[in-house]
């Protein structure tokens, strides 16, 4: 018992801190949870970095739940990419039995079902709000990130992007990036030549087909 309160002791101390907080569990001594031995994190440190990791079954998914959930108690908006659909549970109220009572129990809090304000959101053409973003939202190094593209190449796209950006056109969509690519090669040539370099046909023809290749995978 005496190692048990010390323990305690010693948790308790590490997460003690000042401003909101939220649980993340219990903690264990020699493989056994310890009731109202409570894990925290503070709220202010939850925009770093941080990795969950384990096998199948061991708590991934509901660890992600619990977090997002707790964050939205808070007032803490969160953006998830459910990727397998595991996540969106959240939506509706979970189911009180017998094995979580026994879990809250052990950990030492109350629960209680809750569905969780959600909104679906896509980027493909899956069922939820479809999401959408310009160009020139982008920028030069994402878009050719996207299109994988080689340094001369990437050049090529910077070149575009501030052409337009100094004489104030929006690149709204695929097809301004393409009639800006068919521009510099064509009756821009000249003018982009003496401001920036020549566009190399065979360059701008090979981002072209990437943009292409993009578009039919319903870009």
């Amino acid at each position: 018992m005496e190692r048990n309160t010390t323990f305690k002791q010693y948790i308790e101390q590490g997460y003690t801190f000042k401003g909101k907080h939220i649980v993340l569990g219990t903690a264990m001594l020699d493989g056994v949870a310890l009731p109202n031995t409570l894990v925290k994190v503070p709220l202010r440190s939850l925009n770093r970095h941080g990795l969950i990791a384990g096998a199948t079954g061991t708590g991934k998914t509901k660890t992600l739940q619990r977090l997002t959930e707790s964050l939205s108690d808070n007032g803490i908006p969160v953006v998830l990419m459910d990727i397998k659909g595991d996540l969106s549970g959240i939506a509706a109220a979970g189911e009180l039995t017998s094995k979580v009572t026994e879990r809250m129990n052990t950990i030492g809090i109350d629960w209680s079902p809750t569905a969780y304000s959600t909104e679906m959101l896509s980027l493909s053409n899956e069922k939820g709000l479809r999401l959408r973003a310009t160009v020139s939202e982008f920028g030069p190094v994402l878009f050719s990130k996207i299109l994988d593209l080689n340094d001369t190449q990437a050049g090529v796209i910077a070149v575009i992007f501030k052409y337009a950006d100094d004489r104030q056109l929006p690149l709204l969509d695929l097809k301004d990036m393409k009639k800006m690519l068919n521009f510099a090669t064509n009756e821009g040539a000249d003018e982009f030549a003496e401001l920036y370099g020549k566009v190399a046909s065979a360059t701008a023809s090979t981002i072209l087909r990437k943009i292409v290749e993009l578009e039919q995978q319903g870009a």
